[in-house]
């Protein structure tokens, strides 16, 4: 590793280190925009100007484009170089507007703060600036060109990391436009990532301009709910309400970067709807009358018709601790052990892939250093964006990509499309994980496997199903050696569907539960941040089950249709009220931090204005708790996290890692399983020829928490049916046409919409909650369907 010598300071660095980011490690701060960690350099700003006093390079040069090498003598301090960097920075602040005062930036602006190291300070151009016209980018990014000092950084970002293809830069010379061809809603799901990588204010978040000043907002280091990925998170909040998100920075997970639905899905947290009381049958009531309630209630339960009259329902969206406890008071109570998911075929999925996954399961780092990525039954865009946005980087690294599913999956690079059946996917799993021959149509798939590196299996959950997901990791192991190392990733519905399933074990399931309903023998549901109406498929028994309990309690920070028809309703706390641990897909346990306490936003019970009309001695809205300390409570322990983790990690050895975690740090992952879920199932037969409906997730409008956040409501789509183009002509119907799907005893009239690279015989829907689509749902097989086109008269 190079030494070389900055300031006088001796510093040590990997190969291929360039001399800034060797100053950055000695804690120098260097002038630069056009850098950045994500992107590399390009020395289109000019201003980490150094003075290379000896060594293999000399005289005036731009530091990132310089390799550091032994022997460097480096000076930031020299004249020359002060005086460069001083230059620069003045040119290019000839046609800023210095409008400061009212730009979004202020506060965490790059451009102040590099203005200012470089010394420059008084304006002595006089003369007309140049100047542009504004253009309307969609719901999400603003746009102020005049403050452009034309860096590059966001036509790298959104075109060569993103993928993105309708903004650019446009013009020469000195008449740069960084826009769209015409004015329009920016196409790219990471066009939010303009915001924290412009160093200027040309592109601000939206939703949040004229809101708050950046030294105002409360932030801590947290976890996106969003998906199952874990992304690094860093949400603000200023007056009882979340304001914006903005990316953290995990290497292992997301790097630098996070999806739009990451970003913009945080209004939730704010909804006025939202549960903020004990409620028992409607009433309000203090929280120690309310658990008095709840542990007299079930007490009384138990005492009449024994423990196992009893259950517990936990969920991917609560909390690893949430969910521990949840089973501690279980055991306390003598009842059978929790359920953890309102869709069973989810959680059996879920269960499959935690044995193995944390053994053979790729980070996000790894899918991005691939050199072949097989997706197997993933939409990484609808189930996982930044998955897509890693395969990208993969691609941009020489990888390849290849794609068998029936769907017309998107990408945001160039990937071979392979259409099949939805039970064919198992099938051809089970294949690859036996050692024996694709088919002929699939051999360019066995051909790049034998030839690939560093593999790596992506599959998703909800179409592969727990037979495919355990397929999907048997063929992994199959082809995994030391010499060629092959990793799988599969995407699983919620943020902590993996830490549920690792503490369900070989635990009952949903259909167990409705079976315990049906029967009688469940007279109370205690229900952990799960909505069992809205995600179990089999509403009208659910329904049936839950009219014969004598008691539901729900604890949830959501409006759900569980939580009305609660008798006893607690209100939690969002994951940026609080603080807890989440674990991954691929088995990552992530800490997050608390960013503010809860209450009712300033803007509902102030009407918009501040400062407040109305005072009190008491903080509106403040009283969801954290859900783990409202169960630790009733099952009389500390109300102290660590102790909590350190009890949890003793009892489930594969947490060991647990009390030393910090939202600080990448995440740890679980200790691999015993291999359990490794065999191989049975193949599938194939369905009939009829028309068979399959529901899926969509990136807007089907993840349960951004679907009630209202920035996100301008690109949530409408409802559609998809179909192959051969099975539209035969049926004679055209793209746009209003067509009958008749299915699951339900008819639907939806707008028809087409493509030629999907499987043949296949309908697909998405799950769009609160629409006519939300009673359809994803991880089921596909079920038989009739579509007609719709006459009009």
């Amino acid at each position: 590793m190079p030494t070389l010598i900055i300031d006088n300071q001796s510093v040590t660095v990997p190969e291929g280190t360039n001399v800034l980011e060797a100053a950055q490690q000695l804690g120098i701060v260097v002038p630069h925009f056009c850098y950045h960690e994500a992107l590399g350099a390009v020395g289109a700003c000019r201003v980490c100007a150094m003075l290379f006093i000896d060594g293999p390079v000399k005289g005036m040069q731009m530091s990132c484009m310089v390799e550091a090498k032994d022997g460097m003598v480096v000076s930031t301090e020299a004249p020359e170089a002060v005086a460069y960097r001083s230059q620069v920075i003045e040119w290019l602040m000839l046609n800023h507007p210095h409008d400061c005062p009212v730009c979004d930036e202020g506060g965490e602006c790059q451009l102040q703060d590099m203005t200012v190291a470089s010394g420059h300070s008084v304006r002595r151009y006089s003369g007309k600036k140049r100047t542009y016209q504004n253009q309307d980018l969609g719901p999400f990014i603003a746009h102020e060109m005049n403050r452009c000092i034309q860096c590059y950084r966001c036509v790298r970002t959104y075109q060569d990391y993103c993928g993105g293809t309708d903004y650019g830069v446009l013009g020469a010379n000195q008449r740069l436009y960084f826009g769209r061809f015409r004015d329009g809603p920016l196409e790219s799901p990471f066009a939010g990532n303009l915001v924290d990588i412009c160093p200027t204010g040309v592109l601000t978040n939206k939703p949040y301009r004229f809101t708050s000043r950046f030294w105002d907002l409360q932030e801590a280091l947290s976890v996106c709910p969003h998906c199952s990925l874990g992304c690094a998170v860093i949400p603000g909040a200023r007056f009882r309400e979340l304001q914006r998100v903005r990316a953290g920075v995990n290497p292992e997970v997301n790097g630098w970067f996070i999806c739009d639905r990451g970003r913009f899905g945080y209004d939730y947290v704010n909804h006025p709807d939202r549960p903020r009381t004990p409620l028992l049958h409607g009433e309000e009531l203090p929280w120690s009358e309310a658990l008095e309630a709840l542990q007299q209630r079930l007490s009384e339960l138990i005492d009449r018709h024994g423990s196992d009259s009893i259950a517990l329902l936990g969920s991917g969206r609560a909390s690893l601790e949430s969910n521990y406890l949840l089973r501690r008071l279980g055991e306390q109570l003598g009842t059978a052990a929790p359920v953890y998911g309102s869709h069973a075929a989810r959680d059996r999925a879920a269960r499959a892939v935690t044995d193995l996954a944390a053994k053979l399961s790729a980070s996000l780092a790894e899918v991005r250093s691939s050199d072949l990525l097989l997706v197997m039954g993933a939409d990484p865009l609808a189930e996982g964006p930044m998955l897509a946005l890693a395969i990208r980087q993969a691609v941009r690294n020489g990888g390849r990509v290849m794609l068998c599913d029936p769907r017309p999956v998107e990408l945001p690079c160039s990937a071979e499309h392979l259409p099949c059946q939805p039970q064919e996917l198992p099938q051809l799993l089970r294949i690859l994980a036996a050692g024996e021959n694709l088919p002929a149509n699939l051999q360019p798939l066995a051909d790049a496997l034998q030839q690939a590196k560093r593999p790596v299996l992506i599959g998703g959950s909800d179409l592969l199903g727990a037979e495919g997901s355990a397929a999907l990791l048997a063929a992994a192991q199959k082809l995994n050696s030391a010499e060629r190392p092959c990793r799988t990733m599969i995407l699983l519905p919620e943020t902590n569907s993996f830490g549920a399933a690792l503490l369900a074990g070989d635990g009952p399931d949903f259909d167990q539960l409705l079976n315990d309903m049906d029967s009688g023998r469940i007279k109370a549901l205690l229900c952990l941040e799960a909505d069992p109406l809205t995600d179990c498929p089999d509403r009208k028994r659910l329904l049936q089950g839950l009219e014969q309990l004598e008691f539901l309690a729900v604890l949830d920070h959501l409006p759900s249709l569980t939580a009305k028809k609660a008798d006893l309703l607690l209100p939690t706390t969002a994951v940026a009220e609080g603080a807890g641990t989440l674990v991954n897909n691929e088995g990552r346990m992530q800490a997050f931090a608390q960013v503010f306490s809860p209450g009712e936003p300033l803007r509902f019970t102030g009407q918009g204005g501040h400062p407040p009309r109305n005072f009190s001695s008491t903080t509106p809205g403040a009283l969801p708790c954290q859900a783990w300390a409202v169960l630790a409570e009733l099952c009389g322990l500390p109300v102290n996290l660590a102790e909590i983790r350190r009890e949890l990690a003793a009892k489930e050895p594969r947490l060991a890692g647990l009390p030393e975690l910090s939202a600080e740090g990448p995440g740890q992952r679980v200790l691999p399983g015993n291999g359990a879920s490794s065999s191989v199932p049975p193949a599938v037969a194939t369905a009939d020829e009829s028309l068979q409906l399959l529901v899926c997730e969509t990136l807007y409008g089907s993840e349960p928490l951004s679907a009630l956040s209202a920035p996100l409501d301008p690109v949530c789509p409408h409802p559609y049916v998809l179909l192959q183009e051969l099975d539209a002509a035969r049926l004679g119907i055209a793209a746009d046409d209003l067509v009958q799907l008749t299915a699951g005893g339900q008819q639907l009239a939806l707008p028809a919409r087409l493509s030629s690279r999907m499987a043949e015989g296949l309908v697909i829907v998405p799950r769009l909650r609160g629409t006519e689509l939300e009673s359809f749902y994803p991880g089921q097989p596909p079920l038989p369907c009739r579509v007609e086109k719709v006459s009009t008269p």
